[in-house]
């Protein structure tokens, strides 16, 4: 399934991308209101309240993943040389 994001600021510039990973939904919604945006309850904004972030095809959870979900994947994550022996 495509993840669309769209992209909007309060001097009306827009811009819409679709996406078939989450990776790269992330890194362009990233781009536009940074990576700890406030929630609304259907869309997200910059700290500076100047881009909106709405998302179809994901949830903005998934979007924007809290720091704490990044480090347990990684802990979790075969790759991570720590987890060497548990796999």
């Amino acid at each position: 399934m495509d993840i669309t994001v769209r992209y909007s600021s309060v001097d009306g510039f827009r811009k819409t991308r679709t996406f078939k990973t989450l990776k790269g939904a992330q890194k362009f919604a990233t781009k536009y209101v940074g990576e700890t945006p406030e929630f609304g309850s259907y869309y997200a904004v910059s700290f500076d309240g100047v881009g909106k972030i709405t998302v179809s095809g994901t949830t903005l959870e998934e979007l924007f993943p809290t720091p704490d979900a990044k480090d347990e994947d990684w802990e979790n994550d075969p790759t991570n040389p720590d987890n060497a022996d548990a796999f």
